[in-house]
């Protein structure tokens, strides 16, 4: 039986060797094209090249938005030690440039190091009345890591950076500061706090991601007249010199 075996394996060796050198070679030149059938069919990639470990990228949009520009990835082979497949990603957005590692391991996947410059007009129109307010700016995300499918707590800080509104031509409404913190289940609080500008802005609420839900209060005092935003802030209950938006 045993020499069977071995004469079985024998015979096979050959094939099966060739069979693994065509398997490595094919996933080794894995074109990037790849990379579009992975990722979400909302999100859009233009002019990919290279390879599926090594690779670039024009452009990213999310919804038809522009959110990433000169886009690039690099396999990290260092990770494999650690059981794991891990990627530098990168880009820039209004010249600023994002960085965080993309690892994958049996247990999930994981974004660490993130340091990213997105614009603020895709997750504006996620909402109905922040969608209907004409809003820029450039959002710096920070945080340590964050688990994409499995359950970890979240803490993150969000720079609003050059708020403007082509109802204000005049300059920019001022620049924010948003800390958020959740827990395993996605839930969690957030606040933010004005660092400067026309527009003070100060604010709570909660979030549920598992829900997709944001919840808040904002209250907003202009430091000086804001001809162009004056009738929007009418339409807003007022607290002392500022206007609360509730959502």
């Amino acid at each position: 039986m045993k020499r069977r075996l071995l004469a079985v394996l024998a015979a096979w060796r050959t094939p099966l060797l060739i069979a693994g050198v065509f398997i490595a070679a094919l996933v080794v030149r894995l074109p990037a094209s790849f990379v579009t059938l992975v990722v979400p069919q909302e999100i859009q990639l233009r002019d990919v090249e290279g390879s599926f470990w090594n690779g670039r990228a024009s452009a990213i949009g999310v919804g038809g938005v522009l959110v990433q520009e000169q886009v690039f990835w690099n396999f990290l082979p260092r990770a494999l030690l650690d059981a794991k497949l891990a990627w530098t990603v990168g880009g820039q957005m209004s010249g600023q440039t994002s960085r965080f590692e993309l690892a994958l391991r049996l247990g999930g996947a994981e974004l660490n190091a993130i340091n990213l410059a997105l614009p603020l007009e895709p997750l504006a129109a996620l909402h109905p009345q922040l969608k209907s307010m004409p809003l820029g700016a450039v959002l710096r995300v920070t945080a340590k890591n964050l688990s994409l499918n499995a359950r970890a707590p979240v803490a993150a800080s969000v720079a609003v950076e050059h708020l403007f509104t082509p109802l204000f031509p005049q300059g920019e409404l001022g620049s924010y500061r948003l800390d958020c913190k959740g827990d395993a289940e996605g839930k969690g609080d957030w606040q933010i706090a004005t660092v400067s500008g026309v527009l003070q802005v100060m604010g709570k609420g909660t979030f549920d991601a598992g829900q997709s839900k944001v919840n808040g209060q904002l209250t907003l005092t202009p430091q000086s007249p804001i001809p162009g935003l004056s009738p929007l802030l009418a339409t807003l209950p007022k607290a002392g010199q500022g206007f609360v938006l509730t959502f």
